[in-house]
């Protein structure tokens, strides 16, 4: 329903909500296939709990942790849709650390390939799930601290639920599972809950704060829980191009794991250009 024409004269209030909500109505019916999941149940990203929603997307994400012995993590995650409800996506992290003396160690971490599918999506019930396969490939130097040395396979699961006034919950939860029998194995649960904000009866700029809890669980260790406060804005009139920002704050094992400043750009791509539709 946006005037994406910047010749097209501006209608203002001439169709009301309900006006607008009729007419959208009947544009989905030109889709007889119940296999595409609603754009009403892709719910904004947060930092690690990954969406049900399959999408076209590109995000580039960076953690800076510490003053002393500091580290930075730049992740570059490409997505792509396939068909109604399936998705790969290829994460390239490449990571530079300080250690104690001073020394940087700079490099290509390891790659993860992944494939996710939409296994339900309800606007009925406001609910939508997915699971699927990440594979961690052992690209990165161990040497240098940018590796593990082993293939991760990961299975996991998603699901996402709309809530009144425009906020949601989403949980993601999986296994990280090690080629290597001597490494550690993992059970994590992540969480997400928040809300969204938008000026112009909802079709202008939004603001969606949110916060995370994840839990994660190596064998053989105890549990650690770590709160991610967050905020996403679009920046785009087309709202296709998004930046958040945020902090993970360690509240066990603080001695051994420090908190991270937290920011990623999301760039929608299938939905227009990264600079068109700013203004």
């Amino acid at each position: 329903m946006r005037a994406l024409d910047r010749h097209m004269p501006a209608f203002g209030d001439a169709l009301s909500p309900e006006d607008i909500r009729l007419a959208i109505s009947h544009i989905r019916t030109f889709c007889s296939s119940p296999d595409w999941p609603q754009g009403d149940l892709n719910l904004p990203r947060a930092f690690f709990t990954e969406k049900a929603f399959p999408e076209n997307e590109a995000v580039w994400t960076l953690a800076m942790t510490g003053r002393q012995e500091r580290s930075f993590e730049s992740v570059l995650i490409y997505e792509q849709r396939l068909g109604a409800r399936n998705q790969i996506e290829l994460a390239a992290p490449i990571s530079a650390s300080q250690d104690a003396s001073g020394e940087w160690s700079r490099g290509l971490g390891d790659i993860a390939l992944a494939f996710k599918r939409t296994l339900h999506a309800s606007m009925q019930r406001g609910q939508i799930s997915a699971a699927g396969l990440e594979v961690i490939v052992p690209t990165g130097s161990t040497s240098s601290g940018l590796g593990n040395g082993y293939t991760v396979f990961e299975p996991f699961a998603m699901w996402g639920q709309t809530l009144p006034r425009n906020s949601y919950v989403q949980l993601h939860a999986g296994l990280e599972l090690p080629s290597d029998s001597s490494a550690p194995r993992e059970v994590f649960l992540r969480s997400a809950v928040g809300t969204t904000f938008a000026g112009d009866r909802g079709f202008g700029r939004a603001w969606s704060p949110q916060i995370e809890l994840l839990w994660a669980r190596p064998s053989h260790s105890s549990s650690e829980w770590d709160v991610v406060p967050q905020l996403q804005v679009t920046l785009s009139k087309l709202q296709h191009v998004m930046l958040a920002v945020g902090a993970r704050v360690p509240m066990t094992q603080r001695d051994e794991r420090r908190p991270q400043a937290l920011v990623y750009l999301l760039w929608d791509w299938f939905d227009g250009g990264l600079f068109e539709m700013w203004r």
